[in-house]
């Protein structure tokens, strides 16, 4: 195909439309934008083709947006290439509705009737409609340039296929300025830890960091948990304690009775076992004194120094302030070896804060707005581009292009109230992740009942969402701790879908119930069951929520990995799901294509499907994990007991040749796994063997469990299959 450039490619995508080019000797129809052919359609013979050029229209210059349309006289199959940056994944262009799976991805599949592509680079959102169409593979590839290609086959006819353009997506058309992905994109790392909080709340010291560090390390850390993250409570009360220093070397003045040895002792301890110390602080201060001899730190009106709901006194935020103040204590914190900062209260120095003297006239919102962004860029300044920065709380636009990750709901706990929150503003920010920053559910407390925390775990694990723990050692029972080591490490799960924030549903509606006043000094919040009204009055009243699968209860996974391509569906009931059956394609799927099935927590095969999914009933907050396969009539691993994705882990290679399955693994050496193996009706496993471990069949059947005891950290089996006679 043509790929002649008419401009060169800039750093910063233009905010311009595409242009177009005819060619008649190659029938190739061309749209350029950014120095690359990104739209190219070689149409055969068929009468005259029509198409819209560049600049005609529905095209806006704010939200920039640019329609073109292609019409030819006779039907006829054409192949349309998009051609992306390296850095482009398939998306759908709107959000999941009722019914619908919510979309995700791991590596570059190509989805079936997903029409839309999405160059993260770039920020450029091209989708499709208006005619038949396929993909021509199942998975994006890469040519000699390191440019991403998805090739399609498209029916053209009188009926115009009509293909949108939108420019600067995120940062344009949905508002968030400051994303600007050719500049930072946030850390793409998985991302596992624990944090004292809802452990023990501001009664942390050194000796609990030091038995729950060894905890981790011997139990969690083999399967990925790096993190460990000591939250308020270590610093000594007020800040600053010393009126006449300054705010870094108040957050840098450690509780003495429980922190004697201050912050080295917090490091050293989280790093001599091989893990990541992080460390929480906020944007707070609280000492009066201090403003005796700080006094254009912060905020005043009529001769008072302002205090902010939940933000104490509010900082100035200006560059004298932030160069005495703020830079110095992050780049503190960095110099002592903290590789993870969570800093916390910022929205309430935005919307309590400064937004409150935008209402008293103080400031303008602009003014407001450019000294927030002042106080992040401080604070990463000082941190420098090493340190894993979460911002805390909430989805604050000014934080992207600095916040490597960003908290998506209140302050979670053990109640079904705070489970039902992380679950839900999972759903309603999905849109965002791995494109505007990583989304942070807030810690899970697995000291909640089983399911709950079954079920928050497995979709934090597989959309690839922050993974922080809090509970003391003592919660971590066999039945617990078995649920950990099948979720970690989460996946590096990126959205499948976009559009905006849907606010056609109730936020954090478990303050209804339980408030927001459970201030720091008190115990962390206990375990309590829910009753089924309570469960529907936090859920709101909204006309889908009766629905098979109201928004938020089904989700969809689809994984490239180790050679395999696979699909993850999950169904969640936060309310009490009914039997029904789910359309394959509401998940991705293909409809007229067979999958293999198979339920990791039932740990049980559930036959081959083809068009629809039947499903049992779930209660309140149970899930259902089902992986789908597609079957081509050769034995394929379907699951494993290692990890809830089944298994984008511990597989690392899948190759059936001569009869033989072989597999490449990595696992952790004295433990031992189950591989079920989906076996056609026409085969019988004639043997297993293993390198590097003892591989053996445990039973015959369909699904047949092969056991694995790792002896080095990777190995590889081989399965010998045999064709039945008489068969």
């Amino acid at each position: 195909m043509n790929n002649e450039n008419f401009h060169p490619i800039c750093k910063e995508p233009p905010l311009a439309h595409a242009l177009h080019k005819w060619n008649e000797a190659d029938r190739t129809l061309v749209y350029e934008y950014n120095g690359v052919n990104v739209i190219q359609i070689v149409i055969p013979e068929c009468g005259e083709v029509g198409y819209r050029h560049g600049s005609d229209g529905s095209m806006q210059s704010i939200q920039y947006v640019q329609q073109n349309y292609v019409t030819t006289d006779k039907p006829v199959k054409a192949k349309m290439r998009i051609l992306l940056s390296e850095d482009a994944i398939n998306m759908r262009p709107n959000r999941a509705k009722s019914n619908e799976a919510i979309l995700g991805q791991l590596g570059k599949p190509l989805l079936h009737g997903i029409n839309g592509m999405y160059d993260v680079t770039w920020d450029l959102l091209i989708d499709w409609h208006g005619v038949p169409w396929e993909w021509e593979r199942g998975e994006i590839i890469t040519d000699d340039n390191g440019m991403s290609i998805a090739d399609i086959s498209v029916t053209l006819s009188e009926k115009p296929l009509f293909i949108n353009l939108r420019m600067h997506y995120y940062r344009k058309y949905l508002g968030y300025t400051y994303h600007k992905p050719w500049e930072f994109k946030p850390n793409q790392k998985p991302i596992s830890g624990w944090c004292s909080w809802e452990a023990y709340r501001r009664n942390v010291s050194i000796d609990k960091i030091e038995a729950i560090t060894d905890f981790i390390k011997s139990n969690f850390a083999p399967y990925g948990m790096q993190y460990i993250q000591v939250d308020d409570g270590y610093q000594k009360m007020p800040l600053p304690c010393n009126p006449e220093g300054t705010m870094a070397e108040g957050w840098l003045t450690c509780e003495p009775e429980r922190f004697p040895d201050g912050h080295e002792s917090i490091v050293s301890t989280i790093k001599k076992c091989g893990l990541s110390p992080g460390i929480w602080t906020n944007s707070n201060i609280t000492n009066r004194e201090f403003l005796k001899y700080s006094a254009d730190t912060v905020i005043w009106h009529e001769g008072e120094a302002l205090l902010g709901e939940w933000i104490d006194f509010i900082y100035s935020c200006s560059p004298e302030t932030l160069e005495k103040h703020v830079i110095p204590l992050f780049e503190a914190y960095s110099e002592l070896g903290y590789e993870y900062i969570k800093i916390d209260a910022i929205r309430h120095l935005i919307f309590d804060g400064l937004h409150e003297c935008v209402r008293l006239g103080i400031i303008t919102n602009d003014d407001a707005e450019h000294r927030f962004r002042a106080y992040m860029e401080a604070t990463r300044e000082g941190m420098g581009r090493d340190v894993y920065y979460l911002a805390s709380w909430g989805e604050m636009g000014e934080v992207i292009g600095l916040a490597d990750a960003c908290r998506i709901s209140m302050d979670a706990n053990p109640t079904w109230a705070g489970i039902r929150m992380q679950l839900f503003e999972s759903a309603r920010w999905f849109f965002s992740q791995r494109i505007l920053f990583l989304n942070d559910p807030d810690h899970v407390c697995v000291r909640t009942k089983r399911e709950w925390a079954q079920s928050v775990l497995s979709l934090i694990s597989l959309s690839g969402q922050l993974y922080m723990l809090s509970d003391t050692p003592e919660a971590y029972t066999d039945e617990k701790t078995a649920i950990i080591k099948k979720t970690l490490p989460p996946l590096t799960t990126r959205t499948a879908e976009t559009g905006g924030l849907d606010l056609n549903y109730p936020a954090y509606t478990w303050t209804k119930l339980h408030g927001f006043a459970v201030q720091s000094n008190e115990a962390p919040v206990e375990p309590e069951d829910v009753s089924l009204k309570d469960a529907y009055d936090m859920s709101g009243e909204f006309p889908t929520m009766n629905d098979a699968h109201p928004f938020s209860s089904l989700w969809a996974f689809h994984l490239c990995y180790g050679g395999r391509t696979w699909t993850v569906a999950v169904r969640i009931a936060l309310l009490p799901l009914k039997e029904t059956t789910v359309s394959l394609e509401m998940l991705g799927l293909d409809p007229n294509k067979q999958y293999v099935t198979f339920d990791f927590w039932a740990e049980k095969g559930l036959g081959i499907v083809q068009g629809v999914m039947n499903c049992d009933a779930l209660p309140l907050g149970k899930c259902q994990i089902v992986s789908f396969y597609e079957y081509d009539g050769k034995p394929q691993v379907v699951a494993s007991t290692r990890h809830v994705s089944m298994d984008a882990i511990s597989i690392e290679n899948h190759i059936f040749s001569d009869n033989t399955l072989s597999l490449t693994l990595k696992g952790i050496v004295g433990t031992t796994e189950r591989y079920f193996v989906h076996v056609p009706e026409n085969m019988s496993i004639a043997g297993v063997s293993g390198k590097g471990c003892t591989a053996s069949e445990t039973e015959n059947g369909e699904y047949a469990p092969i056991e694995v005891c790792f002896e080095a950290e990777n190995c590889s089996v081989e399965i010998k299959f045999t064709e039945r006679k008489n068969y």
